[in-house]
């Protein structure tokens, strides 16, 4: 963690404002696939180890297996505004026509 805040404080500290935006991009792409994968980490070392809770730890390791590294490559590229654009068209489509 103590990393995590030196790397934002140098961030911060850059003299150019679009660095500072890529950078914190950067950062945050990283910082939410780490949060998923460490989340998943720590709900399955929080489970008691009762038979009641086989099927959450089975539910949480294929996610920790399967879908944090199908995940990465979304979150990255993430940061490519094209991506972002259809992203952002591809849900607005699919709310409309679910209105309607």
């Amino acid at each position: 963690m103590a990393s995590y805040v030196f790397i934002v404080f140098t961030i911060i500290k850059m003299p150019s404002k679009g660095g500072l935006q890529k950078a914190f991009s950067t950062c945050t792409s990283h910082l939410t696939a780490i949060s998923i994968f460490h989340g998943i980490i720590l709900l399955l070392y929080c489970v008691p180890n009762a038979n009641s809770s086989r099927l959450l730890v089975k539910v949480a390791t294929v996610l920790y297996t399967v879908l944090v590294p199908m995940l990465n490559p979304l979150i990255y590229s993430l940061r490519n505004k094209d991506v972002k654009e259809t992203v952002k068209r591809l849900i607005s489509s699919k709310l409309h026509s679910h209105s309607i």
